[in-house]
Formats: C-alpha cells, structure tokens, sequence
C-alpha cells in the first residue's frame, strides 16, 4: 500500500493514515496507536519483574567504586 496522508489525532496518541492499495486503486483509512511495554527482567527463578534503572545504576557505582572512573563516566553508560 502506499500512504497518501496521515495526521494525529486522539490527542497525539493515535495515527490515522490515508492508505491506497497499489495493485486495485482502492482507498481505505488505517489508525495505528504505539503500545507502550516497558521492559521487564526475567530472574533466575523464573519471576519477572519490571525494570529498574536505578537498580542497574546503584549496581555499577558498586562494581565501579573503586576503579578511576568518573560519574558522568557511569552516567554515560
């Protein structure tokens, strides 16, 4: 299909494109919306649960404590 237009609408969160097939000419309108999943950790029992930056970020100042790295270094990462 190609996309002749496409437009916000519902306050940003949603698409809605103006689409016509290629092969019969025929037009039809398409509304897409992103599904937001934030990512989750699978831990080693199996259980999951979502993911935490500052876990991840108080994990590498540990491991990172006593070596000549900066914090903008760390925060880089």
């Amino acid at each position: 299909t190609k996309v002749n237009d496409s437009r916000l609408v519902a306050e940003g969160h949603q698409v809605r494109r103006r689409r016509e097939c290629l092969a019969c000419g025929e037009r039809f309108t398409s509304f897409e919306s992103a599904e937001l999943m934030m990512p989750r950790v699978i831990k080693s029992d199996g259980s999951r649960e979502p993911f935490n930056e500052e876990k991840l970020r108080s994990g590498l100042m540990r491991a990172l404590e006593k070596r000549p790295v900066s914090l903008e270094g760390v925060e880089a990462v």
